[in-house]
């Protein structure tokens, strides 16, 4: 019976060809034991209340820094660095849609930090940003090593070609990939195209995070928080 409620919850949300985002009943948070601190500083992107979710993350004792996704120009985001007295070393892009690297060149002007995305989508946010940040590249194999930070990279591929998930100490940064109740809308330019990168989205969803410890912390681009065992538990794209 819960299958058959997936499916027919996947097959219209596909017919409407709107993105959906859920909230499972529980969140089933546990203490923080990684020693990362974080921020999330959500960031508007237009007058009806759609926004963005930016984080700044940290190590305690060294206090340096990356910034996810700054969506918008972010002033907020400077003034809590300041606020912290973070040393920023480098600004991660979950992927390249506009409302993630949209202020992308608003912080390049006031921080000279490297900006780090998938190569898949490097084309796909020169449309935004365009070519005047010289976007590295996130290594294909192991983990971004920035100062005492160690970053997983996950790439998994579906609502677009270079999505990625950023994982540090015990959270998970998914981006658009995985939400609270939720996946990302698949990219694709037919409707044969989107259910097949939706297939692919979800395949590495299951093979790629579901496996990881329940206590995982979630922290998507959009929406509330959750955690592995919520989302295993709850989120029905994923049944």
């Amino acid at each position: 019976m819960q299958r058959i409620l997936g499916l027919g919850v996947l097959l219209a949300w596909l017919g409407l060809d709107l993105f959906c985002q859920a909230v499972p009943e529980m969140g089933f948070f546990e203490e923080d034991s990684s020693g990362l601190e974080m921020k999330s500083l959500p960031l508007p992107l237009d007058d009806r209340g759609w926004t963005v979710n930016c984080y700044v993350a940290w190590h305690p004792d060294s206090r340096q820094a990356v910034v996810i996704d700054p969506g918008a120009p972010a002033p907020a985001v400077l003034e809590f660095i300041r606020e912290q007295r973070l040393e920023v070393l480098a600004v991660l892009n979950t992927h390249g849609h506009h409302d993630h690297v949209g202020g992308n060149a608003f912080l390049a002007e006031k921080l000279t930090v490297p900006f780090y995305l998938h190569r898949a989508d490097r084309s796909l946010a020169v449309q935004t940003t365009g070519a005047a940040i010289p976007y590295r590249f996130y290594p294909k194999k192991g983990k971004l090593v920035l100062g005492e930070l160690e970053i997983e990279v996950i790439h998994t591929p579906g609502h677009s070609p270079g999505s990625v998930c950023l994982k540090i100490g015990d959270a998970l940064f998914s981006g658009d990939t995985l939400f609270a109740g939720a996946v990302g809308k698949p990219h694709g330019s037919s409707r044969a195209e989107r259910q097949a990168n939706l297939r692919f989205e979800v395949e590495n969803i299951r093979r790629l995070l579901l496996p990881r410890s329940p206590a995982t912390r979630v922290f998507p681009g959009h929406g509330p928080a959750t955690t592995i065992r919520a989302e295993k538990a709850f989120n029905n794209f994923l049944q």
